[in-house]
């Protein structure tokens, strides 16, 4: 091969993958909020540190449906995997009914707010407990907030933009969203 034949297929391979990033970025971020409508922007492969970076790198991994494959007419609902990336030790509300995980969807969902859990679920006497993350540890959350079910209503891709709440070890309240897209199928 010539130098030119080599100048030209690397010159190939960094305009695509920069172009690849360039198109992938918005997909590659999500979005930390504090109670103070601060909103910081975090990305996957670097945290950009601010003085008022009050969430430090609290992050959300591995959103998925459960159940995994959702149909027509189904209920589902979230489930996540919280890293707690910050510094501090953060807490946040969890029980059977009690959920600090919420979604909004683009398409094909209905939101249904009721007086009970979600269908199945413990009943609302059910104990809820603290969770408390220390820095480097992570759990798996799931859930809808209480009372509100999630329902597949059409078939196609959707997206669901998952809001996290949770609590500094100051006690300041803070939240992180990010967005997945998954397929509902046909029933």
């Amino acid at each position: 091969m010539s130098y030119k034949t080599n100048h030209k297929r690397t010159s190939a391979i960094i305009t695509a993958t920069f172009l690849t990033m360039l198109i992938m970025y918005p997909f590659l971020q999500e979005k930390v909020q504090a109670s103070s409508s601060t909103t910081f922007v975090v990305d996957n492969n670097a945290i950009y540190h601010d003085t008022a970076f009050l969430s430090g790198g609290v992050l959300l991994l591995a959103i998925h449906t459960q159940p995994i494959v959702v149909h027509v007419g189904n209920f589902f609902r979230i489930q996540a995997m919280v890293l707690n990336n910050s510094p501090g030790t953060i807490s946040f509300t969890a029980g059977p009914c009690d959920s600090t995980v919420s979604a909004i969807f683009n398409k094909n969902v209905v939101v249904k707010h009721e007086v009970s859990c979600f269908a199945g679920a413990a009943s609302t006497s059910a104990a809820t407990h603290l969770v408390k993350l220390r820095p480097g540890e992570k759990v798996s959350i799931i859930g809808t907030p209480i009372g509100t079910t999630y329902q597949a209503v059409a078939s196609g891709p959707t997206i669901a933009s998952v809001t996290f709440h949770y609590q500094l070890g100051t006690g300041t309240n803070a939240s992180i969203i990010k967005s997945f897209e998954f397929n509902i199928l046909h029933s």
